[in-house]
């Protein structure tokens, strides 16, 4: 199963590239814009030690986010695969 995991880690840390398979949506574009912007004000109110630590704030979530994120498709592929055998039986 190692072969498997580094290989799934490598299709979602974009060292395999199929992004160009699902395109973003409309949707996701439009949080993206409203989450910049919202930051944006969010900053315009601290001052830099503020400014600082929320940034500092933001990359530890980024981080926690991307393991957790990792780890959820990983087991997501196994389980479409455990999924797709037992159909086969």
């Amino acid at each position: 199963m190692e072969v498997l995991d580094n290989i799934l880690k490598e299709l979602y840390n974009g060292k395999i590239n199929i992004k160009e398979k699902f395109p973003i949506s409309e949707e996701y574009n439009v949080l993206v814009r409203e989450s910049g912007d919202l930051l944006e004000k969010i900053k315009n109110y601290m001052d830099e030690r503020g400014n600082k630590l929320l940034n500092e704030y933001i990359e530890k979530q980024s981080q926690i986010t991307s393991i957790d994120c990792e780890g959820k498709f990983i087991e997501g592929y196994k389980l479409a695969s455990k999924l797709i055998i037992l159909g086969i039986k």
